[in-house]
């Protein structure tokens, strides 16, 4: 049988320095395996995109080893390579919302034997056209909380953990403020002062919105968009974190959602946006749209 040809793309700081101290071990493992492993490091931002549209072709598997900043760089490079090639994710960053949301392996040679018996699904991605077209693995977000993610110093990530983004949000929390964007969806018009939102596929997102397994199908070409509000008094807070708490949003006037698989937001002004916690600029318009069935993601045999 022929052996698999694996591109190991990895981020040596992500989650406590996890894959500068052990990606040999990992490529042997997969060379255990029956693969080869070719190990590439990410130095800068944007390398992960690089390495994968300079070589990823020539590859059976292509795997990362990192955080959900890390995975979504790979998922650019293949989705703008038009690559269709099995995708693994070893997740070693400090919060890993996606792979939790995928139920894969927490502990590394585990995922490295799910990703060696390559049980593949194709799930949705998504396409984020601000500035510039950009792709998102599991969620575009703007509002509170969606600058702490990049923000926050890696050594902070790497000592806190989730923790460390909690800390981060509550010194950012003097400067939220709400924007005014109107979204316009499957002949649906939504308006008003929003402290949040997220447009996602992923039942989880930064610790801080999760959904039910009946909320989200990574696979059913629609993408999930969750509105929040600004409350006028702490009552109607309440309100909200109780409903986030629960996965329960009929009945809160301060929440909307829906799905789609294409909205138009339109803002007063620019916007920051979080792409899987990297950094995106906007116009005063984006649209945002799911990618249906384009990634060929590898999941556990028993997820």
């Amino acid at each position: 049988m022929t052996r698999k040809n694996i591109m190991l793309i990895v981020n040596p700081c992500a989650g406590r320095r996890w894959g500068e101290k052990h990606s040999e071990s990992v490529a042997e493992w997969f060379r255990e395996g029956g693969a080869e492993c070719s190990l590439y490091f990410t130095n800068k931002r944007g390398d992960g995109t690089e390495f994968v549209c300079r070589d990823g072709d020539r590859f059976d598997i292509i795997a990362c080893m990192g955080g959900d900043g890390t995975l979504n760089e790979v998922i650019n490079g293949m989705l703008k390579s038009h690559l269709d090639t099995p995708l693994g994710y070893i997740p070693t960053g400090s919060t890993n919302d996606f792979a939790a949301s995928m139920q894969l392996a927490s502990q590394p040679e585990q995922a490295v034997r799910d990703i060696l018996a390559c049980r593949t699904e194709a799930i949705d991605a998504g396409r984020f056209t601000g500035k510039e077209r950009s792709y998102f693995g599991y969620v575009a977000s703007f509002g509170a909380f969606t600058a702490t993610s990049y923000r926050t110093p890696q050594p902070m990530k790497n000592r806190w953990g989730r923790l460390s983004y909690f800390l981060e949000g509550i010194r950012d929390l003097g400067d939220i403020r709400a924007a005014h964007k109107v979204i316009y969806t499957d002949g649906q018009t939504f308006e008003g002062d929003y402290l949040f939102g997220a447009f996602s596929n992923s039942r989880r997102i930064g610790g801080l919105v999760q959904y039910s397994e009946n909320d989200v199908d990574v696979s059913d070409e629609q993408l999930e968009m969750l509105l929040i509000r600004k409350p006028t008094c702490l009552s109607d807070l309440y309100a909200i974190l109780h409903s986030l708490a629960h996965s329960s949003y009929e009945g809160n006037p301060y929440i909307h959602f829906c799905r789609s698989d294409r909205f138009v937001v339109e803002s007063d002004s620019a916007t920051q946006w979080s792409l899987d916690g990297e950094y995106a600029d906007s116009e005063r318009e984006t649209v945002i749209s799911c990618i249906k069935h384009k990634i060929n993601f590898i999941r556990p045999v028993y997820a």
